[in-house]
């Protein structure tokens, strides 16, 4: 199932081991106290060392440390470590200065760990229900004013727990078949922040979260217009909440100097500890006053700035005039360890947020929220001495480093990859941007299509395809034993393009891992989802996302950053038979009056009145279409209507590569919804394609460099994208998705009949004309 933190499969292999199952128990342990108990953690934190001693060779076979993020966060540990002794000693607050940087050494130990782990959802599965009872508790405060003191102290936490969460979960829920209950619970934690807690951290980043989600999910065009109104959203929630406002208003009332005002608000304590913490800065840069001295270095900063105290002053101004840290990680680690400190936080920043630009979209986007949420809270917090700020952070980023590391070890076995697609000659074509997608991840990998028999010509020639396996429709008992021996588990992965049971059950004989597309209702869905490490689900003939994207999106677990929009790829043209390639005149329009089934065929009277008025104003008229027995009675009528040179009847001469030759010199192609109309499309030939009861945001021809994955609106009498023009039936039902107004295939469409010859003709002369023929753009 698409996740942005997918589970990889178990490491250890043989029978399950008690060492396996307490790891397993134990990562529960902490992702559930994770949010909100110090003491849970530290419990989790010993059990997880007994588990390090009873099996070290779990740390060394896996070699976490050398990955640069935590070989740069143990980096920044030994100078902590070494700062620390040399400025202050050997005694115990030196000890409790670097202990309180213990979640540096967390990071590596918990990502070699979560390597080896049988079950690495468990820890997500365990954050998320602590999460969930911290939301719960901060909820029932709101009722029970008296229990406010209990919890009052760990707000700035519980918002960054919360915020962080809720990221996760709106990520988590792209895909996944309990998107809404992911959703609904992502909402909820976020209105905790926003009403039960009074945190400015966690105000903060949740519009930070918010934007970075909404730019995720928003499709290209529309991103910062997302951006700014997904914010702009919560913000309008934020400000009905009476905590957010009283935090406000004390944060604009607190811009004052406390000395001046006498009254100590939140903000006038913090904007006190950047003064005074900006004072050691500029005198400690280079070296730093130390990390177990920073208290007494700040308090004699604090005296020598505010001279003349009473006792009783300082008594009162005890909250900013001694202070451990200067609630900001960036100053805390110049000021106590100096530039090198500084430079060594900062490159543990970029570290990390390399890694998420370099992980691919479900991980890396996770990476990249969980970076800048980290980033902005240490603006506001020392975030790595908040014991549970700096452990929430240090075991997340561990669960997302091993997740890349395995990711990317498991892409590099990728050596043999099949895409099956099991439908029409249509289907097969509007295929090709996966197998591009499947080329660009995996160049030198052996990718393979397999296909109905007669279905696959759209792929001969193909430049990302080694191989195309074409077996019958009808394989009999006989014959599904030959193509099981021949498939079985050839290939590292299976790309199952074809909702259906059939291609399902080949797609597992094929490979050990597959990712597929599934029918949004089915009764055998839940054997495909067990059956699936990647789920799509089909938006259905009704469904606003276009077959191509769908199909693209199978790759998304392998994906290096966002897809790139779809790009159909035609066959490479071939050489026309030499007496039609005679014949051929520069602008001939390319007629194709034949479809497959009678509910999406325009009527063959139409077509005669239209090609009748095409070769009256002098064009020349190339038809096409097999040489099967429904092709050649809808074709023979238009072949009476003229005569060589100036109707050409190339139906049944030309394979693909030899049609495509065709269109791509064409001034115009003309059809129904069919496989052609797809083809002629890709080689960028001008289209007009006559639509009935199909929905043309899902099967709209694919203009050829098509700049968005969203092109077409769901009905529009006319409508153009790129170089193809849409035309549609008025009718309120118009797209239906059925078959017909009957609703089978040898049905009428009363919307096809309803689309005129003369409406036709006027599309083709303003295109042939060079004008625009329909407005762009969908109308959602």
């Amino acid at each position: 199932m698409t996740a942005p933190v997918p589970v990889a499969p178990a490491v250890t292999r043989g029978r399950p081991q008690v060492w396996d199952w307490c790891l397993t128990a134990t990562l529960a342990l902490l992702g559930f106290f994770l949010p909100f108990s110090s003491a849970g953690v530290a419990i989790a934190e010993f059990l997880l060392l007994l588990l390090v001693l009873a099996r070290p060779r779990a740390l060394a076979d896996r070699e976490a440390w050398r990955d640069p993020v935590m070989a740069i966060g143990l980096a920044l540990l030994a100078w902590i470590a070494i700062h620390t002794l040399v400025a202050s000693g050997t005694g115990r607050d030196s000890v409790r200065a670097i202990n309180q940087y213990q979640e540096l050494l967390l990071a590596p130990v918990l990502a070699a760990l979560l390597l080896r782990a049988r079950d690495r959802q468990v820890f997500l599965r365990a954050f998320v229900a602590g999460c969930v009872f911290l939301a719960l508790v901060y909820w029932s405060v709101t009722f029970e004013p008296a229990m406010r003191h209990v919890v009052g102290e760990r707000r700035i936490s519980a918002g960054f727990a919360l915020a962080v969460c809720a990221f996760l979960l709106v990520l988590r829920a792209r895909g996944h078949p309990g998107a809404w209950w992911l959703r609904g619970l992502a909402a909820f934690l976020t209105l905790t922040v926003l009403f039960a807690l009074d945190s400015r951290t966690g105000y903060i980043l949740v519009l930070v979260l918010a934007a970075s989600a909404a730019w995720l999910h928003a499709p290209r065009g529309w991103r910062w217009m997302a951006v700014l109104a997904g914010p702009l959203i919560v913000l309008v929630l934020a400000f009905s909440s009476d905590s957010m406002e009283e935090r406000v208003s004390e944060t604009l009332a607190g811009w004052q100097p406390a000395a001046a005002t006498g009254g100590f608000t939140s903000t006038t304590i913090r904007i006190e500890l950047i003064r005074i913490s900006s004072d050691l800065v500029r005198r400690h840069w280079l070296a730093g006053v130390g990390y177990a001295n920073y208290d007494t270095a700040h308090e004699r900063a604090a005296r020598e700035r505010y001279p003349g105290l009473t006792p009783q002053e300082a008594e009162r101004r005890a909250l900013w005039m001694r202070s451990s840290n200067p609630h900001n990680e960036y100053v805390m680690q110049l000021a106590g360890g100096g530039v090198v400190a500084l430079a060594l936080f900062l490159g543990w920043l970029g570290a990390i947020l390399r890694r998420a630009a370099t992980a691919g979209r479900p991980v890396g986007a996770v990476l990249a929220g969980l970076a800048a949420a980290f980033a902005i809270g240490s603006l506001f917090n020392s975030l790595l001495l908040d014991f549970i700020e700096g452990h929430l952070f240090a075991a997340l980023l561990a669960l997302l480093v091993a997740e890349s590391r395995d990711l990317a070890r498991r892409d590099e076995n990728m050596r043999r990859v099949v895409i099956i697609v099991t439908r029409q000659i249509g289907d097969v074509l509007l295929t090709t941007p996966l197998l591009r997608a499947a080329r660009d991840r995996w160049p030198r990998a052996r990718i393979d299509v397999l296909a109905f028999a007669g279905t696959a010509g759209m792929l001969h020639g193909n430049p990302d395809l080694d191989r195309l396996l074409e077996y019958p429709a009808r394989l009999g008992w006989t014959g599904f034993r030959s193509l099981v021996r021949r498939l079985w588990r050839r290939y590292d992965l299976a790309l199952v393009a074809d909702p259906g049971d059939r291609a399902h059950l080949l797609g597992w004989i094929a490979a050990p891992r597959r990712s597929g597309v599934i029918p949004a209702h089915g009764a055998s869905n839940w054997v495909k989802r067990l059956a699936l490490e990647h789920v799509v689900v089909s938006a259905g003939d009704l469904g606003s996302v276009h077959v191509t994207a769908e199909r693209q999106a199978l790759m998304a677990p392998w994906a290096a950053g966002a897809m790139a929009p779809a790009q159909v790829v035609p066959p490479p043209p071939g050489e026309l038979p030499p007496p039609l390639r005679e014949l051929v005149r520069p602008g001939a329009v390319v007629v194709h009056a034949p479809s497959m089934w009678p509910y999406k065929q325009w009527p063959v009277a139409h077509f005669e009145r239209l090609v009748a008025a095409l070769l009256a104003q002098g064009r020349q008229v190339v038809l096409t279409g097999s040489g099967g027995g429904r092709d050649q009675e809808c074709i023979a009528p238009l072949r009476a209507l003229g005569q060589p040179p100036q109707l050409l009847d190339a139906s049944g001469q030309l394979d693909f590569n030899q049609l495509a030759a065709l269109l791509r010199e064409a001034a115009l192609y003309i059809g129904p919804d069919t496989s052609v109309s797809h083809l002629a499309a890709a080689t960028g030939a001008p289209v007009i394609a006559i639509f009935g009861p199909t929905n043309p945001l899902r099967w709209a021809p694919w203009p050829a460099k098509a700049g968005a994955q969203e092109l077409f609106a769901r009905s529009a009498a006319a409508q153009q994208a790129g170089n193809v023009t849409v035309l549609q039936g008025t009718q309120p039902c118009v797209p239906c998705g059925r078959a017909g107004c009957e609703d089978h295939r040898q049905s009428r469409s009363d919307c096809l009949q309803s689309i005129s010859p003369e409406q036709v003709l006027a599309q083709a002369e303003l295109l042939l004309d060079g004008s625009r023929a329909a407005t762009p753009g969908p109308d959602h």
